[in-house]
């Protein structure tokens, strides 16, 4: 009957990140581009989500909770992530009785259990089809490449919660690894960083911020004054560091380091047959991390193979699952759904 009511219904295609989500809704474009943050007062009543979730992190009382249901890139707490895919979709403006079919992508690494509690969320809040797609393949097909063709292409998808990496040939992925490390823990890093080196103590999102804005793991990106705030350790007291952009270098080699050696371990278990097309075409890098100064250098100067960054590396997967909603016949047998 889906068929038949194809114009009633409305398709959306979700990048359900661990640090954003992205939606798209068919004939009407991007409707959602928020933190995947939501915030409960006890009961679980939605207090706020998204951005305005996020600004009160860190901030509230003991009556608020504020929650990021997403971690290495699939729902930890199912409630909460249910609750917030309701309220991104509602937010869409989509009624409840007229979502259709529901593309999201997901790690290359996700397990059953994990695959069943995404679609199960989708589908409580509503979905009448669910199916996901990698998020390396969504990542290809949004970057325009022929993901069904002979030649292989090797994209490294750098999100919030996990590093995806995957030789895609023929349609199907040839050799893949995801490690669920990626940019949150970059933030980490630099929060560690700060209290190890200058006992100091600073925010996440105060960290993702630096690193959004000034983030480098080159001298040849060094230069920008950095002005740091947070609060002395020893006694609370606020304090103030003005430093050199280099020190992310420091702060970030051993979060980039696991990431290289991702790379290079999957290059490692790559088809003799598919070095040729490899050496051509190079390695694609798209997601939020793609954008941190200097890493595609790095990659290139280690591998020796072209690097890339995606010119819409932070929109790569959520453009895939548009193209598969707007032409799903072609994209259909590339698609996970419910065994």
């Amino acid at each position: 009957m889906y068929s038949f009511l194809n114009n009633f219904f409305t398709n959306l295609g979700i990048d359900l990140g661990t640090a954003n989500t992205i939606v798209y809704a068919d004939n009407r474009g991007y409707v959602v581009n928020q933190p995947s943050v939501i915030a409960f007062k006890k009961g679980l009543q939605v207090l706020a989500f998204g951005t305005e979730a996020k600004e009160m992190l860190g901030k509230t009382g003991a009556a608020i909770s504020v929650i990021r249901p997403l971690a290495d890139g699939v729902i930890a707490d199912f409630e909460a992530g249910e609750e917030l895919i309701k309220a991104f979709i509602k937010s869409a403006d989509v009624p409840r009785y007229r979502i259709g079919r529901v593309v999201m992508g997901v790690p290359t690494g996700i397990t059953e259990v994990e695959k069943i509690a995404v679609i199960e969320s989708a589908e409580q809040a509503g979905a009448r089809e669910v199916y996901l797609i990698e998020e390396p393949v969504a990542a290809a097909i949004g970057l325009g490449l022929d993901v069904k063709g002979h030649d292989a292409h090797m994209i490294v998808d750098i999100g919030g919660g996990t590093t995806d990496i995957a030789v895609i040939n023929y349609g199907g992925i040839v050799v893949d690894n995801t490690i669920r490390v990626a940019g949150d823990e970059l933030n980490e890093a630099i929060v560690r960083y700060f209290k190890n080196q200058y006992q100091m103590r600073i925010g996440e999102f105060t960290a993702e911020r630096m690193k959004i804005d000034f983030g480098t793991v080159t001298e040849k990106y060094n230069g920008k004054a950095v002005t740091v705030k947070g609060l002395d350790i020893k006694d609370g007291m606020p304090k103030q560091l003005i430093l050199p952009s280099s020190f992310f270098i420091e702060a970030l080699h051993d979060i980039i380091e696991v990431i290289i050696n991702a790379v290079m371990g999957t290059l490692e278990k790559l088809p003799a047959e598919l070095v040729n097309d490899l050496v051509d075409r190079g390695i694609i890098l798209s997601g939020g991390g793609a954008l941190l100064k200097g890493l595609d250098d790095v990659i290139r100067e280690r591998t020796t193979l072209p690097v890339s960054v995606a010119d819409n590396a932070l929109f790569s997967v959520a453009e895939g699952t548009r193209m598969i909603i707007e032409d799903f016949k072609n994209y259909k047998n590339l698609l996970m759904s419910r065994s």
